[in-house]
């Protein structure tokens, strides 16, 4: 089954697209993918740099485009599980991470790409990467994973920077050596020597970050559940909520090229700022109803800028994709908040490669 969502904000012209995953493999081996596969895959993460597209997501599939998602070309990679994120240090070199802590990596700016880490036995799903140099990436995941690279992600070693195992949602680099970690239950992270020491923030909130992002102006602005927005001015030491009119979980978001902000998340809620993430407002979406019922659920999520005024973000997801993108569904956290929902009343989704498909259009 496939599901379109539409929305238009302001003059900033976003698109957004969801859909349900197919269990079949819908992707030749490598090249030309024609729209209506394209349509049909599960997406979670993607990649910008000049007019070529590097999207990441289920299976491991990596898909390209070069003309600002108008048309796409699978790249060449091994065999993987869920791919969540990835990174480029320029337009060669970048990093791709994953379930099983995977970890792939790329010279040719995407075209193809090897296989230079996993751990499946540790069942912990790397859920952000970042590729800041040739002597330093980070991946980070759930259950406190922490993996860094000082050979342009030749090889990898892990690091306990926690005494818990809180999941670890995204990493930010805030210039100067100063970097920021965000995740479950209120975890917030800081380094300011390039992650060799790591210090716990007092966070604002006791729920889930499950995404951030740095605006314009150099402040950080990080959101998760039930709408929560907060925005700090000082690299992360102290916040203040945003106030917003959305109750959904917020689940991805980005900052397009003019400065815009654009956050998503459950339920189709979509929020716009144009003064650095110190106000927001809604965008209406609109659901094109399905053609037979699956058990989906609706969720805008991740994102892709593609050109000056354009983004695409979305997110739909059916019962039996998401089941099979969470690696321990069953794991308790005592006296923590619920992990976000992307229907109130029914099965949580922990982690943050449920940032379905985002895809790219002009």
């Amino acid at each position: 089954m496939r599901q379109i969502l539409g929305a238009a904000a302001l003059s900033c012209g976003i698109f957004f697209c969801a859909h349900a995953a197919d269990e079949r493999p819908v992707l030749p081996a490598s090249g030309p993918l024609p729209a209506n596969t394209m349509q049909r895959l599960l997406l979670v993460d993607a990649e910008r740099f000049g007019n070529r597209i590097v999207a990441v997501g289920d299976r491991g599939y990596i898909v390209i485009s070069d003309d600002h998602g108008k048309t796409w070309r699978r790249a060449k990679a091994p065999e993987s599980p869920l791919l969540a994120a990835v990174d480029f240090l320029d337009d060669q070199l970048g990093i791709a991470v994953g379930h099983d802590s995977v970890i792939l990596g790329t010279t040719d700016g995407g075209e193809t790409w090897t296989k230079r880490f996993s751990a499946e036995a540790e069942q912990r799903p790397l859920l952000d990467v970042l590729f800041i140099k040739k002597d330093f990436a980070v991946a980070v995941g759930a259950y406190g994973a922490y993996y860094e690279s000082a050979d342009a992600g030749k090889t990898w070693n892990s690091r306990k920077i926690t005494a818990d195992d809180k999941h670890f949602n995204v990493i930010l680099e805030l210039g100067e050596g100063k970097l920021l970690i965000m995740g479950e239950a209120g975890t917030i992270l800081a380094s300011a020597d390039w992650g060799k020491t790591w210090t716990p923030v007092a966070a604002p909130y006791k729920g889930s970050f499950f995404g951030a992002l740095v605006t314009d102006d150099g402040a950080v602005v990080a959101f998760g559940m039930r709408g929560r927005i907060y925005r700090s001015a000082d690299k992360g030491k102290t916040w203040k909520q945003v106030e917003n009119n959305s109750t959904a979980s917020l689940i991805g978001g980005e900052k397009l090229p003019d400065g815009a902000i654009v956050i998503a998340g459950a339920s189709g809620a979509a929020l716009v700022s144009r003064d650095n993430g110190q106000s927001f407002v809604p965008v209406a979406t609109i659901r094109v109803p399905p053609r037979r019922a699956n058990g989906v659920r609706s969720g805008l999520s991740r994102r892709s800028p593609t050109a000056p005024h354009h983004a695409l973000l979305s997110g739909r997801v059916s019962r039996a994709a998401r089941n099979a993108a969470l690696s321990d569904p069953a794991r308790s956290h005592q006296g923590r908040e619920p992990r976000q929902r992307i229907h109130p009343s029914r099965s949580t989704t922990p982690f943050r490669d449920q940032r379905l498909s985002i895809l790219a259009s002009a």
